[in-house]
């Protein structure tokens, strides 16, 4: 069986690189002492998945693990396991929902779009709006092999301005095609003819999405069953 597990990462955790989150979560899982199944050989590590990377100094409300358990282990509820990894996370990272996991593809692969809000991007108003009315908008986005030119709108699902001027977007994340936030908000600033400093920029991951028969819809809400969320806590796909 697979643990599908939603967490946060506050203010504390923000300038954690991916590699010091993935360790944080695996001593969490060995102190909450989840019946997690093992890889072999020599150096046997525990079996979990991460959704996707997320940039270092981005908070993030939606960083989504799969935990493979151990079917020989002790048995343990979805209640059972939320209670005891959240009472084990660190300072600045919260368990907020978890639910078995009934599907086969791995987590990674079904992840196609993120959800962000940047404060504090008032200016880019006009230029998100002319974006978006654009068949094609040639731009430079960040990849592992380097810089490339891309067409950075067809990598972008939406953008919208929020109540207090914070530029709320979805765009492409994942191994089928992948837009850095700070990527599409330099491009932005490009098309405004203004200076953006993505640094001062600060950056919220609101949420990430399976696509389902043309619909964006919540890794928990797909192929999944006994969702726990955590007391007082609203997933913004469900507000």
């Amino acid at each position: 069986m697979v643990l599908r597990v939603r967490i946060t990462k506050g203010e504390e955790a923000r300038f954690i690189s991916h590699l010091g989150f993935m360790r944080a979560f695996e001593r969490a899982i060995r102190r909450a002492e989840i019946p997690v199944a093992y890889s072999e050989g020599y150096h046997p590590l525990p079996k979990f998945s991460f959704a996707t990377a997320l940039g270092v100094g981005i908070s993030s409300e939606a960083e989504y693990v799969d935990i493979q358990i151990d079917p020989d282990g002790p048995k343990i509820s979805v209640e059972e396991a939320f209670d005891a990894l959240d009472r084990n996370m660190p300072p600045g990272i919260a368990v907020v929902a978890a639910c078995w996991y009934l599907g086969k593809p791995a987590l990674a692969s079904l992840i196609e779009y993120a959800s962000y809000r940047a404060s504090g991007c008032g200016a880019l108003h006009e230029a998100a709006e002319e974006f978006m009315a654009m068949d094609a908008s040639l731009g430079t986005i960040t990849t592992k092999s380097g810089e490339k030119e891309e067409d950075i709108r067809k990598l972008v699902y939406s953008i919208s301005m929020a109540d207090d001027e914070s530029l709320e977007f979805i765009c492409a994340c994942g191994g089928r095609a992948h837009l850095r936030p700070d990527n599409l908000l330099v491009h932005l600033s490009s098309i405004a003819g203004v200076e953006c400093d993505v640094k001062r920029s600060r950056i919220h991951r609101t949420g990430l999405f399976v696509v389902e028969d043309g619909e964006l819809v919540s890794p928990m809400d797909y192929k999944c069953k006994d969702l726990v969320i955590a007391k007082g806590w609203m997933p913004r796909e469900l507000s």
